[in-house]
């Protein structure tokens, strides 16, 4: 009889080793198709792919994530649409941001400019700036206009100018003392004022100017000529009606001058009336004296000195102040004369 097997005879170690064997392979042969899947779910992680550059990374891998290995050993495919949408979005949100940042910039531009742009009316069509209109036939009137600050005399002439007026009280108070000094002036009168007041310079104004200062005091340097040649009539009619007295000078509101009113003067044949000197009421608060010392000290001989006879209540300063002016400039040797009269001061000069 041969020797039995034992535990720990050699023929027990080899049999023991031919099942360990066995076991490996058949585990080996089950669990294939899981490695090969696995191993292909590892290429795939690993291949690099530009348009995948904001997908999760293998760390990040969940299992509803695109190449996370799902129930069965499937593995989901990456769902790149999804992404470069987004990024094409993104670039499509930010250049609309950008044209509508751009379109903002461009409107506070317009916007900024937009008073200056239809004031000039560029290329040359009118407009407050046009002093001339293109194809609109021939121009009316004298073909110049004279604007006048000051007149260049050796005398000692200054003309005395009142603008905004006629109103009751302040005017009637500025002629009462031009009255009593026999003092020409000159009043550049709003043609409104004139028609609602006739009274207050009814039978008044014969040593006196009458002249044109617009119809509402409105500024005629934002007005074609069109337009401010309308202001300028309507308002010469009614000081024609109210004073009897054609006038021939204009003064313009605030002293601004644009090209279409200039146009309107020239038809009209006015001569433009600045000013060289005028009352500084606010520098001499209740001191009429102080401000016509002021103002007799300033003084220089073709002097055109702008005063108000309407308006806010410092400038009663100058009208408490006049018949002080007027003494000391007379005592200085000056007369007082109207516009016109001062501009015939140059003719005779020439």
């Amino acid at each position: 009889m041969g020797e039995p097997v034992g535990a720990g005879s050699p023929g027990d170690a080899a049999r023991q080793a031919d099942l360990r064997a066995a076991d490996a392979a058949g585990d080996a042969h089950k669990a294939g198709p899981e490695m090969r899947s696995a191993q292909e779910t590892g290429a795939k992680r690993t291949d690099p792919d530009p348009d995948d550059a904001d997908q999760p990374g293998p760390d990040q891998t969940g299992p509803d994530q695109p190449g996370a290995e799902q129930p069965g050993g499937e593995v989901a495919a990456p769902e790149r649409a999804g992404p470069r949408w987004s990024r094409e979005s993104r670039r499509a949100l930010l250049r609309r941001a950008c044209l509508v940042a751009a379109g903002a910039g461009l409107g506070a531009v317009a916007f900024a400019e937009a008073a200056d742009v239809l004031d000039r009316n560029l290329p040359i069509r009118g407009g407050a700036a046009g002093a001339t209109e293109v194809d609109r036939g021939p121009h009316s009137g004298a073909g110049q206009i004279a604007v006048t600050w000051r007149v260049q005399t050796d005398r000692k002439l200054v003309a005395l100018t009142f603008d905004d007026g006629p109103q009751p009280n302040w005017t009637e108070l500025t002629l009462d003392t031009l009255d009593r000094y026999d003092v020409p002036a000159t009043f550049f009168m709003v043609g409104q004022r004139a028609l609602k007041n006739p009274g207050v310079v009814h039978g008044r104004m014969a040593r006196h100017e009458a002249a044109n200062h617009s119809w509402r005091h409105n500024d005629l340097a934002r007005a074609d000529a069109q337009r401010a040649g309308d202001d300028l009539r309507r308002s010469h009619d009614a000081i024609a009606e109210v004073t009897g007295q054609e006038p021939a000078l204009l003064r313009p509101p605030y002293g601004h001058l644009g090209g279409g009113a200039l146009l309107a003067a020239a038809r009209m044949n006015y001569r433009v009336v600045l000013w060289s000197q005028q009352m500084v009421e606010s520098e001499f608060p209740g001191d009429p004296a102080g401000h016509a010392r002021h103002i007799i000290d300033q003084m220089a001989p073709g002097t055109i000195l702008l005063a108000h006879n309407v308006g806010k209540p410092d400038r009663l300063v100058a009208l408490r102040g006049l018949p002080r002016m007027i003494e000391g400039l007379r005592e200085r040797g000056y007369e007082f004369v109207t516009v016109s009269q001062l501009l015939g001061e140059t003719s005779r000069s020439v």
